[in-house]
């Protein structure tokens, strides 16, 4: 593996909860960033963030939201902040 340099870093990432989202969460998260994990479904949000916990030595937070609404972006933007 390659060293990215992320550790201490803060990424966010849309569409978290499956595909390609949930595997950039994956990957941002053993690289050392700490993730926040943005999608629709709560439930399935809340599971695949486990699922990254699991598999990282980083800090996830599971932030259910529609990229299509700005206030909640703006939300938890926030709360990543």
């Amino acid at each position: 593996t390659m060293e990215l340099g992320l550790t201490g870093k803060v990424a966010l990432v849309t569409g978290a909860s499956s595909g390609l989202g949930l595997a950039i969460a994956r990957e941002l998260a053993r690289e050392g960033a700490a993730v926040a994990m943005l999608a629709r479904r709560e439930e399935v949000l809340r599971a695949a963030a486990a699922d990254v916990l699991e598999h990282s030595r980083s800090r996830v937070l599971p932030v259910p939201a529609y990229v299509t609404d700005v206030a909640a972006v703006e939300r938890a933007v926030g709360e990543v902040e």
